[in-house]
């Protein structure tokens, strides 16, 4: 192997998926906005841990994804068990594997990615309402600020996504680092 031409990363499934992860916890650190009671949009965070499902499929999106929550949650509390992040950490970017089973379909980059996020956007509603339950207002009330608050965060984020994926330049670089991390190198590839 010639590592001058980069042939190390080609096919290399444990390197693309540790890269995603990395990538995606630095990534999750940079917060243009974050909600002062928790929620934060990032620049493109759930994109990468995304795209180790849509490079490999659901399993080993889930995995990686369930991996990345447990390092976040580790490094946004240490030495504290705290139920709720925890819950939200873990689930709620675990579910963001699942956009790995659409990694094969038509459109599969924008199918799984929203079909990701929603299922984060409903575990996080969902945890808004079960760990955070005002009780001074009514269940209606509740559900409705989840709904609002979680999609102000997610929402952002993924709106701002979806238009960088219909860059069509940005589509192609995902497709070529799919290509990388799913075929062998080969010596005259001039193009994608």
């Amino acid at each position: 192997m010639n590592a001058q031409k980069g042939e190390y990363l080609w096919n290399r499934r444990w390197l693309w998926v540790v890269i995603l992860i990395v990538a995606s916890i630095l990534l999750s650190y940079l917060k243009p906005l974050k909600l002062q009671e928790g929620g934060e949009v990032t620049y493109l965070s759930m994109l990468v841990i995304f795209l180790v499902g849509y490079f490999y499929g659901g399993k080993a999106g889930i995995g990686a994804a369930l991996l990345y929550g447990i390092l976040k949650y580790v490094l946004d509390y240490p030495f504290v068990i705290n139920i709720p992040e925890l819950w939200d950490y873990i689930l709620g970017y675990g579910l963001l594997g699942f956009g790995g089973l659409f990694f094969q379909s038509k459109n599969g980059l924008f199918r799984g990615y929203v079909f990701a996020v929603l299922l984060r956007y409903i575990e996080s509603v969902w945890n808004c309402i079960w760990f955070y339950y005002q009780p001074d207002i009514s269940i209606f009330q509740n559900i409705q600020y989840g709904l609002i608050y979680c999609g102000g965060y997610i929402g952002t984020e993924a709106l701002v996504t979806l238009v960088l994926l219909c860059i069509p330049q940005v589509r192609e670089v995902i497709e070529y680092l799919k290509f990388m991390a799913t075929h062998e190198y080969e010596e005259n590839l001039d193009t994608f």
